[in-house]
């Protein structure tokens, strides 16, 4: 093994420490079923199997038995500094670490996610460009992770775009409309790339692997549309790191994610502007459960549209998503700032929702 090798197999080992830190504190915040998802996740991302491969029964229960003897031992220590070129640097200190590892071909993200949980990964570098004043990173094959697995992330003036767990997501959604009767827009949002339910396999895999570069546009938007809305995140981040409820977070998040899908600098603001027919369909159909709480007109919109054509439906759901989510934001950040509290979010959500179907 060479210099560069020993090195790298270093980095990984510093690097999955933390990852498993992380994981022993935070490992039962998940539901039985969420955990259990994510570990059968990991332990594809350990064994470099694709989402399609089938997995070992047998091996996966015995590495689960060892992964979870592992945070045992683990449970109380700290994260530790990661050791590179001779200097430590923060485990969060992705920006100069990065500088770093860009010349070797990788790439690192550090930050915190649901819970607050710190979240670590390494991989092969794929790309890196420069949009609209932000670092953009195209991470390819990943060396190691945590159990969280966001496909993409934006850290100070950096967005990562996590191009595996983007690949696994886009299979589960085509593993749910092999399974649907009728196929309605997600049929559609894959037909769109020649893909459709009774494709052969290895094709399907194939097509796959382009549309994953395809729709990684779509979470590079929307994490631009955060960088342009992050003058309003600064109270955001704080309440989301007061330890509120696992709900209120939910809920806190999905407003902040509505904000950035529906900014001027966000995915549906750029896919009306293009008209761009097949991003939409995905767009739709990953909206995931609060978000899709949040957004009923679009749901509305996309179903009139997809008889008409009228992008300006798509153009005012947009804007009226918009209008809530700062609407939201405004009025729970006045009622942190008096009270300390941000109260029940989902009732809120609700009072708005009833407010607007009234109104409607």
């Amino acid at each position: 093994m060479g210099p560069y090798a020993v090195e790298l197999e270093r980095l990984i080992g510093q690097v999955k420490l933390n990852c498993n830190i992380s994981d022993a504190e935070f490992w039962g915040y998940y539901s039985m079923c969420g955990l259990l998802m994510r570990l059968r996740e990991l332990y594809r991302s350990e064994h470099s199997l694709m989402p399609w491969d089938p997995l070992p029964k047998e091996d996966v229960s015995v590495w689960i038995a060892s992964r979870e003897a592992l945070w045992t031992e683990l449970e109380n220590e700290e994260l530790r500094a990661l050791d590179l070129d001779g200097r430590e640097y923060d485990p969060f200190e992705t920006g100069e670490l990065n500088v770093l590892l860009s010349r070797r071909g990788l790439v690192y993200g550090g930050g915190y996610g649901r819970f607050n949980k710190p979240t670590f990964f390494l991989s092969r570098l794929e790309s890196v460009e420069t949009v609209s004043g932000c670092r953009v990173y195209y991470a390819g094959r990943e060396l190691c992770r945590d159990l969280s697995a966001s496909a993409a992330m934006l850290q100070g003036g950096s967005i990562f775009i996590r191009l595996e767990p983007l690949r696994a997501l886009l299979w589960d959604k085509y593993l749910e409309l092999r399974g649907r009767r009728f196929s309605g827009a997600l049929g559609e949002a894959f037909s769109h790339y020649g893909i459709d339910r009774t494709g052969a396999q290895e094709e399907v895999h194939g097509r796959i692997e382009t549309l994953v570069y395809e729709i990684s546009e779509i979470l590079l938007l929307h994490e631009l549309g955060e960088a342009f809305e992050h003058e309003r995140s600064g109270e955001w981040i704080e309440m989301l790191g007061s330890g509120t409820d696992v709900m209120n977070e939910f809920y806190l998040r999905g407003i902040k994610d509505l904000l950035a899908d529906t900014s001027e600098a966000g995915p549906l603001k750029a896919i009306v502007e293009r008209r761009h027919r097949a991003l939409l369909c995905f767009y739709v159909v990953l909206l995931d459960g609060v978000r899709r709480e949040l957004f009923p007109e679009m749901l509305d919109a996309f179903q009139r549209f997809a008889d008409s054509g009228d992008w300006s439906l798509i153009e005012e759901a947009r804007k009226s998503g918009y209008r809530r989510a700062a609407g939201l934001m405004e009025a729970l950040v006045a009622r942190w700032r008096e009270v300390g509290s941000v109260g029940d979010v989902g009732a809120a959500v609700r009072d708005r929702l009833e407010t607007m179907r009234r109104k409607g």
